[in-house]
C-alpha cells in the first residue's frame, strides 16, 4: 500500500493536518486528520439552529442540540464520501471515527481513520485501543 498516496488523497480533498500514527501492523495505515468548516458551512449550521430551535442563539441548548449536531453530521457525511472515493480509487478498505466538536471552537472536527488491504480483518476499535486513543 502506498501510504503517501493515501495522505495525498486526503490532503487533495481539503482535509488538513494529516498525520500518520505509529501502529505496529505495517499493512495498516492509521491517520489523524481534521475537517475544517468553511464560513458557508458555519452560516448554514447557524441558520438551521435558528430555524429549528426556539432557544437564544449560542445558548447551550441551541449549540448542543442543533448547531453542533448539524456540523457533526455534515463533517461525517463529507469525510465519509471522501473515504469512500479513496477506497474505490486506491482499491483499499477503510474505517473511520470522529471526535466530538468542541463547542468553544466549532470551526473544525478531528477524525481518525485506518486504511488497509482488501480482505484483511481489522477493527478500528482494536487499533484505537492499541494506540491508546
Amino acid at each position: 500500500m502506498d501510504r503517501n498516496a493515501v495522505v495525498e488523497y486526503l490532503l487533495d480533498n481539503d482535509l488538513s493536518e494529516v498525520e500518520e500514527l505509529s501502529y505496529d501492523d505495517k499493512e495498516v495505515v492509521a491517520l489523524r486528520f481534521y475537517y475544517d468548516f468553511d464560513d458557508d458551512e458555519i452560516s448554514a449550521a447557524e441558520a438551521y439552529a435558528d430555524d429549528e430551535s426556539e432557544e437564544e442563539r449560542e445558548s447551550e441548548k441551541w449549540s448542543n442540540e442543533f448547531f453542533i449536531p448539524y456540523l457533526s453530521e455534515l463533517a461525517i457525511d463529507t469525510v465519509g464520501q471522501i473515504i469512500e472515493d479513496l477506497m474505490e480509487d486506491l482499491d483499499l478498505e477503510a474505517q473511520f471515527t470522529s471526535y466530538e466538536i468542541d463547542a468553544e471552537e466549532p470551526d473544525y472536527t478531528e477524525f481518525i481513520a485506518i486504511f488497509y488491504p482488501k480482505n484483511k480483518d481489522v477493527e478500528i476499535e482494536e487499533v484505537l485501543e492499541k494506540l491508546n486513543l
